[in-house]
């Protein structure tokens, strides 16, 4: 059965940011211990020793996060099938130039168009259109002028729309979205909070099943892009904490249960898990007991719900276990406070998800038919 478009596109969009997760933990933890070394060092300037440290973990971080769309337009282009993805990284790259607010104050349009207007969203529309556009002239442009005619052609049919449509359509979308972002977590209301916490995170594990996960990973850098700290990231972390109790507490019942492969299978799975790979659990356990799933469901929406009331925020995204603590220094109070914030909910969705699988799983139903 054909996937259908929405999910096609989702695969796309994960095709594009799965190569760049490593860049963003990198950039994202080392602006994460430049925060810390303020904290501890209100007056950085004058330690010299810690002044050198936080000037390299902010090269290291402004080495990505400026050019996010710059990277997100060439692996856009690669993953469609251009001749030429360099086309979209200079597309990207235009997006974040200077001379986008002189064209906008000639033009009259500094209220709709900026520099960065858009981000990466815009990069990722134009990336396609680039490919699309380039693959069509290159199908009638003679092989003789075309390594040369094709790319230039390409991209002077397609920077003026991008600019004067593309941006500022793509700004108005991310803007809205960042929003709605910021009044998720904005509700003064406590029970609110408890309850968007706990839906976000329990869903999540669900929605990774039908691989609409990238959805929502994309807003990820929008919102990054935009205000330097991401909103729902931590929330949607939980998920992964409540599988790795689920996957402690399901290796401790099929030993009961006298399965010793499938324990094993479980223990070996949740290292990872708290490094923040969920796959391994999710595909290899968790999916395999839909009780044990259930359980790592309601550990990860207690978790969600206790990050959503404490309102942690981070600055970048990846793997999301303990690999991310020094990501957590957003949000109220003290770098070292946010961290602990994160830590503390952590481990409540992995006690819980231990506590709720011991409560709903029995020894019988972990047979040796699924080791």
């Amino acid at each position: 059965m054909k996937k259908s478009r929405i999910a096609g596109l989702f695969g796309v969009i994960g095709d594009v940011f799965n190569p760049l997760i490593p860049a963003f933990l990198t950039a994202g933890i080392a602006s994460g211990f430049a925060i810390l070394l303020i904290q501890i060092f209100p007056a950085i300037e004058t330690h010299r020793r810690a002044y050198a440290i936080y000037s390299v973990l902010i090269l290291i971080n402004k080495s990505f996060t400026p050019y996010m769309t710059t990277f997100v337009g060439f692996y856009t282009c690669k993953r469609l099938g251009s001749p030429n993805p360099i086309l979209g990284a200079m597309l990207g790259m235009i997006t974040g130039l200077s001379e986008i607010e002189v064209l906008a104050s000639i033009l009259n349009l500094s209220k709709i168009l900026y520099k960065g207007a858009g981000g990466v969203t815009a990069a990722f529309v134009g990336a396609v259109l680039v490919t699309k556009l380039e693959i069509r002239i290159h199908r009638w442009m003679p092989k003789s002028i075309g390594g040369i005619i094709t790319p230039l052609l390409t991209l002077f049919l397609i920077v003026v729309p991008y600019i004067l449509v593309i941006m500022p359509f793509a700004g108005f979308l991310s803007d809205l979205l960042c929003k709605g972002l910021e009044a998720l977590g904005s509700f003064e209301s406590f029970s609110i909070k408890i309850l968007l916490g706990f839906l976000c995170a329990a869903a999540f594990l669900p929605i990774n099943i039908f691989g609409l996960q990238h959805g929502i990973i994309a807003l990820y850098p929008i919102q990054l892009e935009k205000y330097g700290y991401i909103t729902l990231y931590p929330v949607f972390a939980m998920a992964g904490a409540g599988q790795v109790g689920t996957g402690f507490a399901v290796a401790l019942i099929a030993k009961r249960a006298h399965n010793t492969a499938f324990s094993h299978v479980s223990l070996s799975a949740t290292i990872p898990g708290m490094m923040g790979v969920a796959a391994p659990l999710l595909y290899g356990v968790t999916l395999s007991c839909p009780k044990a799933f259930l359980a790592s469901c309601i550990g990860a929406g207690v978790g969600g719900a206790f990050m959503m009331t404490v309102g942690v925020v981070s600055t970048g995204w990846g793997p999301s276990g303990l690999l991310a603590v020094p990501m957590m220094t957003g949000g109220t109070g003290s770098a070292t406070m946010s961290m602990m914030f994160y830590i503390a909910g952590w481990a409540i969705s992995v006690i819980t998800g231990f506590f709720v699988t011991l409560a709903l799983v029995r020894p019988k139903t972990l047979s040796s038919s699924l080791a």
